[in-house]
């Protein structure tokens, strides 16, 4: 069959399409980072890249199973993806001032803790499974929308609790509902175009999937220089 365009039929795996185990995951997930997280020691910056690290691990062992068929083709493509998404942050950080990121006690790459280079896994995976669950009763369409909707609300949850932990604050920008609204429409296409980008990983080649993962933190970091210029 030859494939074209950004959406063509495709056999997703599995492990992207069954709610039990991404649930059961997840929920396992979330209370091993809440006990991390009530824990006095170490510093919260250690804590908090042994939560990225310990995911990252559970995502492919995981993945090695029956349950889990296609979480470690998803992770090859987000991994270097979080990595590269340390630019944006570093941007807003650095050169727009519009982000703090406290000392946590976390090595630092130049303005942004080094767990941020394992986080964005933890927040475009779980896009990926809703989409991939979205899609295959629903149709191709509807799973970029779920992406979309279900990446609106993460992004709006993450935004709300991270300075309360704290892991980043938005700062010297308008606020609705507490975060930073600049930021909404960038992590809203960003949640749409990484779904398009791990299901484009199961037909275009290794290089075009590269070139995807080098292209999407640009397109972020526009994106949200738009953001702060018109919503600021």
């Amino acid at each position: 069959m030859t494939r074209v365009g950004l959406l063509p039929e495709v056999d997703l795996p599995s492990g992207w399409t069954a709610p039990v185990p991404a649930l059961g995951f997840h929920a396992a997930a979330a209370v091993a980072a809440a006990v991390m997280l009530a824990m006095p020691w170490p510093s919260l910056g250690v804590r908090v890249a042994i939560i990225v690290l310990t995911y990252h691990v559970g995502m492919l062992l995981v993945g090695r199973t029956a349950w889990g068929r296609g979480w470690g083709r998803a992770w090859l493509v987000l991994a270097p993806l979080s990595v590269l998404m340390v630019a944006p942050d570093w941007f807003l950080s650095a050169e727009l001032g519009t982000l703090v990121f406290p000392d946590t006690g976390a090595p630092f790459i130049g303005t942004v803790p080094v767990f941020m280079a394992g986080m964005w896994v933890m927040a475009l995976f779980p896009l990926v499974l809703v989409a991939g669950w979205v899609e295959a009763r629903f149709g191709a369409r509807a799973g970029v929308a779920g992406a979309a909707l279900a990446g609106a609300a993460l992004f709006w949850a993450a935004e709300s609790l991270a300075p309360l932990v704290p892991l980043w604050e938005p700062v010297a920008v308008e606020k609705a509902a507490g975060i930073a609204s600049y930021v909404l429409p960038a992590e809203v296409m960003l949640s749409a175009a990484a779904w398009l980008l791990v299901r484009g990983a199961l037909w275009r080649s290794r290089t075009v999937t590269a070139v995807g993962v080098v292209v999407l933190p640009v397109a972020y970091t526009g994106a949200l220089v738009l953001g702060w210029q018109f919503m600021r």
